[in-house]
């Protein structure tokens, strides 16, 4: 077996005393003098200058107002010679740079001594929405749009020494809407982010860049500020609006922080704050483009305040005291955590399959639609804020159970159709195949697994309650051990065809049918262990392995159920419940029981089929490990 060093590359660390979580906060700055969006920023939380900006719309209109910020309030100084739409900002307020206009894209740059601009050396060719980071003798501009329209998108990078622009290493990957550790240098610094499921982080090392851990959220048009080894990214757009998420970064991985007051996108580009624990965040709009949004004034300053001891990071491992094995991170003896609605189904239905990985990246197939009964092919992908209509299934059906651990990667098996199916479809990302069928036809059935290597167990068909299990191996189904218990309407979640759990289901003819029967399989058997605080049918559930999962929702005939409990290998444990009562729900059965989604299914009887989706989070808590 390998030992931990050899899979990390460090020993556990032994500390006196434990790590702490350190609490963000956000408080408000004075007001700018002129409601706008888009305009550049350069310098620290305490001392900054907001320039040019959009202040009307339809059509967008640029303004050249300078104005200088000292920590409390704005004053307006002299204005920019040309009036800039959206600019990139870099420098400090008595030294900066104004970088290119968008739209349309401008090549023009000025400087700022502090009084007044002067025209500088422009860029070698006109690109908008880029960003930038360094000081007023020496900058990097990289990516954007060279036009017209979105496209073509750019990865170049350009090197500002005080006098004239060099061309140096691309970006990896090409994009726009970008954001930067803009009070980094031209020889150190990350930037991140860009359209709207881009979460790539890139780290600078004055030559070539390289690719590093990605952001939690992606973030389009937001403020980005700080260093190399200590960013910040707050606020931003995605598909459903404008954002007040927060995201900091300590040179290897991004963390979430606390939200800020007001959401908005086209805020401060540039000159976010000077680390990752004093930010400041100006101006912006309420939504995407500029046709009907509110541009605002406010200034929010965010701070993460020092500690002592060692700041807790997610995954941390360690002896506390040198005789407890503690850890920290979302999944460390899973933590409380909340349910939060998401983006409506195209489709409404109930009895859908599901392929997820975490509630930002799900596929959803199948299932019963309107008018009744409707058996449907109509497959949806989920991206965290909205669902798109991608390629059906070859059989429309209902009731089959979907395993895969993403939205590119599924399958489907089983199922009803007017008749008990034993047909397997399998998704590549684009389109579903036929593969082999199931030994067994039947419907309503759980299990766990990937497209690859998975199991399925129990189910209905006549003349009743099925216990037959079925290991999927990528390319057959073969026979293994049966459950213990017969039942239908089960839920489950695993890693794969040698590690699975199922729980709940319906056990009808016997009373009381609502089963809280808890089964584990290790490639070999089924074992009964703990059971379900609360028994339920038509449950949904999801895992990473036969020792963490998450049920939810659920009924105890007639009512549906808002129950939620996670599994941590020995006992389950009663956690936040549901928004809205569910069952019949999506099964996400290879999802995270950390990150996981509800979607489709009824609050109340089988004849609805919703559109609701639901997104379940848990937050990181420090846990001591147990080890066997």
């Amino acid at each position: 077996m390998a030992t931990y060093k050899e899979i990390k590359g460090v020993t556990v660390q032994t500390l006196d005393e434990d790590p702490v979580a350190v609490g963000s906060a956000w408080a408000s700055g004075g007001n700018l003098n002129q409601a706008k969006a888009g305009m550049g920023g350069a310098g620290i939380q305490t001392a900054n200058i907001s320039i040019g900006g959009i202040v009307a719309n339809a059509p967008a209109t640029a303004t050249t107002n300078t104005e200088s910020y000292n920590g409390s309030s704005w004053t307006e100084v002299n204005n920019l010679n040309t009036a800039r739409a959206i600019t990139n900002g870099v420098g400090l307020y008595t030294a900066a740079l104004a970088i290119g206009n968008d739209p349309p894209y401008s090549a023009a740059v000025e400087s700022w001594d502090g009084t007044n601009w002067t025209n500088g050396t422009n860029l070698p060719a006109a690109r908008g929405y880029g960003t930038a980071f360094g000081t007023q003798t020496a900058a990097i501009h990289t990516g954007g749009l060279t036009g017209p329209g979105d496209n073509p998108v750019s990865g170049s990078t350009l090197y500002w020494n005080g006098s004239s622009w060099t061309e140096t290493g691309d970006l990896n990957t090409d994009r726009a809407f970008l954001s930067s550790s803009t009070n980094g240098t031209y020889t150190a610094a990350v930037v991140f982010g860009g359209p709207s499921s881009n979460k790539n982080t890139e780290s600078w090392n004055g030559s070539s860049w390289t690719e590093v851990n990605d952001l939690i959220t992606a973030s389009p048009v937001a403020t980005g500020g700080g260093t190399q080894t200590s960013a910040f990214l707050a606020k931003g757009y995605n598909p459903s609006g404008a954002a007040a998420t927060t995201q900091t970064w300590d040179g290897t991985s991004w963390s979430s922080a606390a939200d800020a007051a007001t959401a908005a996108g086209y805020t401060s580009r540039g000159g976010g704050g000077a680390s990752n624990t004093v930010g400041i965040v100006f101006g912006g709009s309420n939504a995407p483009g500029f046709t009907t949004p509110t541009f605002i004034t406010s200034t929010e300053e965010f701070t993460e305040p020092p500690v002592t001891q060692a700041k807790l990071k997610e995954g941390m491992i360690f002896l506390s005291g040198g005789t407890t094995l503690k850890g920290f991170g979302k999944a460390a003896g899973i933590p409380a955590g909340t349910w939060a609605s998401g983006g409506a189904l195209n489709t409404g239905r109930n009895r859908p399959g599901a392929s997820s990985s975490s509630n930002t990246a799900a596929l959803g197939f199948g299932g019963q639609s309107n008018p009744n009964p409707t058996y449907t092919a109509n497959t949806e992908k989920y991206d965290g804020t909205s669902w798109t209509e991608v390629n059906n299934l070859s059989t429309a059906r209902t009731g089959g159970i979907g395993t895969g651990n993403s939205q590119d990667a599924a399958l489907y098996s089983a199922g009803y159709s007017g008749s008990y199916d034993d047909e397997v479809e399998v998704w590549n990302g684009t389109s579903w195949t036929e593969v082999a069928d199931v030994n067994t036809a039947r419907a309503d059935l759980g299990g766990g697994g990937t497209s690859t290597s998975s199991i399925i167990a129990g189910g209905y068909a006549p003349p009743g309650n099925q216990n037959a299990s079925e290991t999927w191996d990528g390319t057959s189904w073969t026979e293994v051990n049966n459950l213990n218990t017969a039942r239908n309407a089960l839920a489950g979640g695993g890693a794969n065809s040698t590690n699975s759990i199922v729980f709940g289901g319906d056990v009808h003819p016997t009373s009381p049918r609502f089963s809280n029967t808890t089964e584990t399989w290790d490639g070999t058997s089924w074992t009964e262990v703990n059971n379900l605080n609360t028994g339920r049918l038509n449950i949904g559930g999801t895992g990473v392995s036969s020792s963490q999962a998450l049920a939810f929702g659920g009924a105890t005939d007639p009512n549906s159920v808002t129950n939620t409990e996670s599994w941590n290998g020995t006992s389950w444990t009663e956690l936040s419940e549901l928004a809205t009562a569910s069952r019949y729900m999506g099964n996400t059965s290879n999802g995270s029981s950390v990150s996981a989604i509800c979607f489709g299914g009824s609050s109340s009887g089988p004849s609805q089929r919703e559109t609701t989706t639901q997104e379940w989070t848990a937050d990181a808590a420090l846990s001591t490990i147990t080890v066997s």
